[in-house]
C-alpha cells in the first residue's frame, strides 16, 4: 500500500515538473504571426483560402475587416491547435505548442494582380503584423467563372441594324445569359450609354430558357430603342448588368503545409465537389458600333419636319357645316413605326382662306419600346369660305432611302353667312344719300316730367339699402381672409409634421450605417425609414402603414418589390420572434443591402 502511494506521488511530481517545464518553454517561445494563401494564382469566381496563423498563443482575434477592390473576402472562423512533445527522460521537461489559424474565403470578381497587405493581429493585448500576400487572377470579369464548361454568365448587345439615318429609331436588345444551375437575381436594369443618342425607356425584361453550346441558360432580354442625333460612328456600350448570384466556387484549395494539407481533407473536397457563395457579379457586354448617315438634302419636301420611319395618315373634319367665324376641328392620325418624338402635326396644303391654331399630339403605343403606334392631332381652324381641306405631311423612309409625302382630303366644309368686311358699313354711310327727314320742328326739347323718374335728389350714400349692399362684399372678404388663415395654419402644421418625419428618417438612415447595430434594430430602422418616406408623400401617420401599403406607394419592378416585401417580412420576424432572434450585430453586407433597398425605393416613381 505504501509502495503504491509513493509511486503515485512520484508520478504526480513528474507531471508537475513536466507542466512547469512545458509552461516555461511555452512562455519562452516568441509569438509568430504569418499569412499564407492556398494558391497564388486562380481565376475569376474561383475561391481560394487566405490564412493567418498565430503560433505560441491562443488569445488572439482576427482583423475586423479586409477590404480590397475586386476581391470578396469573408471570415470563415478560427481553428485552435495544441501540440505536446515530451522530453527524453524524467525531469528533462516537455514542450506545448499552441496555435490559432484564422481562415478567410477569397473570391475574385475581376482579373488582375492583387496584394493582400500586411494585417494587424492582436495577441495577448499586443499588436503583431503579418506578411503581405500576392494573388494573380486570370479569366475575364464578364465570364462569372464556369471553368472548363464555359462561363456561368455572359451578355451581348444586339442591334436591329448596324447602320442608320439620323433621326431613325433603331431597336436594341441587351441579352443576359445566366446558367440555369445558378440562383441569381437582378439588382437593376443595365445602363445603356450611347453618346449623341436618345434612349427610349426600358420596359420590364422578358425571361426565356435557351440552350447555348449544349447548356441550358436563362436569357433575360432588355429591350429599348436609340435615335441618333448626329452623324458618324457611334459606340454603344460597353453595357454592364449588376446582379447577385450564388456562384459555384469549385474545390477549395488548402494552404500548402497548413493544418488542412492532408489526404483526409483532400478526399473530403473531392467527394463533395463544388460549394457556392452569394456574391456581387457585374456582367458586361462588349460595345458595338453604329454608323449614322445624314439625310439627303436633295428632294426634301416643304412639309418635312424630321420624321424618319414608315407611316400612314388619315384625317377627318367636324362639323362640315358652320356659320361664318365658327371653328372646325381637323383630326389627323399618323400611324406606323419610328421615333414619334419627331412626328409633328400635318399642315394644310393651301392655308389661304384658313386660320389655324397650334395643335398638340397624343401618342398611343402598341409595343413595349414606344417606336410603334399612332399619334393623333386635333387642329382647330376657322374657314373663311366653303372649301375642301387638304392635309399634307412628309417623312423619310430609311428602307427605300427616299422622302415620302402623304396627302389626305377631308370632306367639303360649308360656311354659311360669310362675314362682311368691317369697313363696308362705314363706306356706305359716307357715300349714301341723306335720308329724307319728316316734316316738323327740327329741335326736340328736353322733357322735364316723367312718371318713372325719381321724386327725390337725396344722395345714394345716405340710403340704408346702399350700406346694406356694402356689407355683402365686406362679409365675403372677411370669410375669405378667415379661410386663408385656416389654410395657412393647416399648411404650416403639415409642413412642420413633414419636416419632423424627414428628420426622423435621416436619424433612421444614420442608425443603419452604424457598425454595431443589432440585426433587429437594422431591419426596424429600414422599415421605419420607408414608412416615413410614404408618410411624407401621403400625409398619413407612418405607424398606420403596413408593408403592402408601402410597396404600393411606389412603382416598383418585380425585383425591387420582392426586396421590399422580404425586408418587411424579416422585420416582422425579428420583432415578434423574441430576444433570441436578431439580437446579434448585423453584418456589413446586410447593412449595405438594406441601404441599397431603401435608396432604390426612394428613387422609384411615386404611384398615382
Amino acid at each position: 500500500m505504501t509502495r503504491r502511494i509513493v509511486t503515485q506521488l512520484i508520478a504526480m511530481a513528474g507531471m508537475l515538473c513536466l507542466w512547469a517545464g512545458s509552461t516555461a518553454a511555452a512562455h519562452a517561445d516568441d509569438v509568430q504571426v504569418t499569412a499564407a494563401i492556398s494558391d497564388a494564382s486562380t481565376d475569376v469566381g474561383q475561391q481560394v483560402d487566405y490564412t493567418i496563423t498565430v503560433n505560441g498563443a491562443t488569445d488572439t482575434s482576427p482583423p475586423e475587416k479586409i477590404a480590397i477592390d475586386g476581391l470578396t473576402i469573408s471570415y470563415m472562423g478560427p481553428n485552435v491547435q495544441t501540440q505536446i512533445s515530451f522530453g527524453t527522460g524524467f525531469g528533462s521537461g516537455g514542450h506545448i505548442q499552441r496555435s490559432v489559424v484564422h481562415t478567410f474565403s477569397v473570391v475574385p470578381s475581376r482579373p488582375g494582380q492583387f496584394v493582400i497587405p500586411a494585417q494587424t493581429v492582436v495577441v495577448d493585448g499586443k499588436n503583431y503584423t503579418t506578411n503581405a500576400v500576392n494573388l494573380t487572377v486570370g479569366g475575364t470579369a464578364t465570364a462569372g467563372g464556369g471553368g472548363a464548361n464555359g462561363p456561368y454568365f455572359f451578355s451581348e448587345v444586339v442591334l436591329a441594324r448596324d447602320s442608320a439615318y439620323i433621326g431613325e429609331a433603331i431597336p436594341v436588345e441587351v441579352r443576359l445569359y445566366v446558367d440555369g444551375r445558378v440562383p441569381a437575381r437582378l439588382q437593376s436594369a443595365p445602363d445603356i450609354t450611347a453618346e449623341g443618342c436618345t434612349v427610349q425607356p426600358m420596359p420590364k425584361p422578358v425571361e426565356t430558357t435557351v440552350v447555348r453550346d449544349g447548356r441550358e441558360f436563362v436569357m433575360v432580354t432588355f429591350k429599348t430603342a436609340i435615335t441618333a442625333a448626329r452623324t458618324g460612328k457611334i459606340t454603344i456600350g460597353p453595357i454592364t448588368t449588376p446582379m447577385v448570384a450564388q456562384v459555384p466556387q469549385g474545390r477549395r484549395r488548402r494552404p500548402r503545409g497548413g493544418p488542412f494539407d492532408n489526404p483526409f481533407f483532400q478526399n473530403f473536397d473531392d467527394a463533395f465537389g463544388m460549394v457556392s457563395q452569394q456574391q456581387q457579379v457585374n456582367v458586361t457586354a462588349s460595345a458595338v458600333d453604329l454608323t449614322v448617315k445624314a439625310l439627303p438634302a436633295e428632294g426634301q419636301p416643304r412639309s418635312f419636319a424630321g420624321a424618319v420611319g414608315n407611316f400612314t395618315m388619315e384625317t377627318s373634319v367636324k362639323p362640315v357645316t358652320v356659320q361664318a367665324g365658327d371653328p372646325v376641328t381637323i383630326t389627323a392620325k399618323i400611324a406606323g413605326r419610328g421615333d414619334f418624338d419627331r412626328v409633328t402635326a400635318p399642315e394644310l396644303a393651301d392655308a389661304d382662306g384658313w386660320k389655324t391654331y397650334p395643335a398638340k399630339g397624343k401618342f398611343a403605343g402598341d409595343d413595349d419600346v414606344g417606336i410603334s403606334g399612332s399619334k393623333t392631332f386635333q387642329i382647330a381652324a376657322i374657314p373663311k369660305k366653303s372649301e375642301l381641306p387638304e392635309m399634307e405631311w412628309s417623312y423619310f423612309d430609311p428602307l427605300k432611302e427616299q422622302y415620302v409625302t402623304l396627302t389626305e382630303k377631308g370632306e367639303m366644309v360649308t360656311v354659311q353667312g360669310a362675314a362682311q368686311p368691317q369697313s363696308a358699313p362705314v363706306m356706305a354711310q359716307q357715300t349714301a344719300a341723306p335720308a329724307a327727314t319728316p316734316a316738323g320742328p327740327d329741335i326736340l326739347y328736353i322733357r322735364a316730367e316723367s312718371e318713372g323718374w325719381g321724386k327725390t335728389f337725396e344722395p345714394i350714400y345716405t340710403s340704408k339699402v346702399f350700406w346694406g349692399a356694402q356689407g355683402v362684399p365686406l362679409a365675403a372678404l372677411m370669410a375669405f381672409v378667415g379661410m386663408q388663415i385656416v389654410r395657412k395654419r393647416a399648411a404650416d402644421e403639415e409642413a412642420r409634421k413633414r419636416d419632423q418625419w424627414r428628420k426622423e428618417k435621416d436619424a433612421e438612415l444614420a442608425k443603419m450605417q452604424s457598425r454595431d447595430v443589432p440585426e433587429s434594430a437594422l431591419y426596424e430602422a429600414a422599415a421605419r425609414a420607408m414608412r416615413l418616406e410614404v408618410a411624407m408623400q401621403t400625409g398619413r401617420a407612418p405607424d398606420t402603414l403596413d408593408g403592402n401599403e408601402v410597396a404600393k406607394a411606389r412603382v416598383l419592378d418585380g425585383m425591387m418589390a420582392e426586396r421590399v416585401r422580404a425586408l418587411f417580412d424579416r422585420q416582422a420576424e425579428v420583432l415578434y420572434a423574441g430576444s433570441s432572434s436578431g439580437s446579434g450585430a448585423a453584418t456589413a453586407k446586410a447593412r449595405v443591402e438594406l441601404l441599397e433597398t431603401v435608396k432604390g425605393y426612394e428613387n422609384a416613381k411615386r404611384a398615382e
